[in-house]
């Protein structure tokens, strides 16, 4: 590795930076032309709950890389659309279970019947081991990352 100072355009965090925001526009660009109000982090949300209803908030924190204060203004303002439901967790009353509506299941499910439409054109460019290979370099680079704020 040279000692030369990386240019900010070479900058591989720099790229990841800005191709993460670029998908946020993305994302709400296609949102928005569907009718749809959501974030994407609402929409991870949605997301998890879909695949796991009745996650405690601490779970959903976690699995999207939310603080608590964040989770808690995310799952507030799901409430207010009516698509997310907080209720007391079964077995230990002084937690909570954050679980999807109805209205939350139909939107969730009407977005994920829209998302794969734009796949193509996010991915153009892009064959089958390129992906893969940066499937595998995303998550590395995310374990390392994860190890080394430890």
């Amino acid at each position: 590795m040279s000692d030369r100072p990386v240019r900010i355009d070479d900058s591989i965090v720099y790229r990841l930076w800005r191709a993460a925001r670029a998908q946020r526009r993305h994302f709400l660009r296609l949102a928005e032309r569907n009718g749809i109000d959501l974030t994407p982090e609402q929409w991870f949300v949605l997301n998890k709950l879909r695949q796991q209803d009745g996650r405690n908030p601490s779970e959903l924190a976690d699995d999207i890389f939310a603080d608590r204060p964040n989770i808690t203004r995310l799952v507030r303002a799901l409430e207010r659309k009516g698509l997310v439901a907080r209720r007391p967790d079964p077995d230990d009353g002084r937690r909570q279970r954050i679980h999807l509506t109805l209205d939350g299941v139909r939107l969730h499910d009407r977005f994920a019947a829209i998302v794969p439409r734009t796949r193509a054109a996010v991915f153009a460019g892009l064959d089958d081991a390129a992906l893969a290979a940066l499937e595998r370099g995303l998550a590395q680079l995310e374990a390392n990352l994860i190890a080394d704020s430890g």
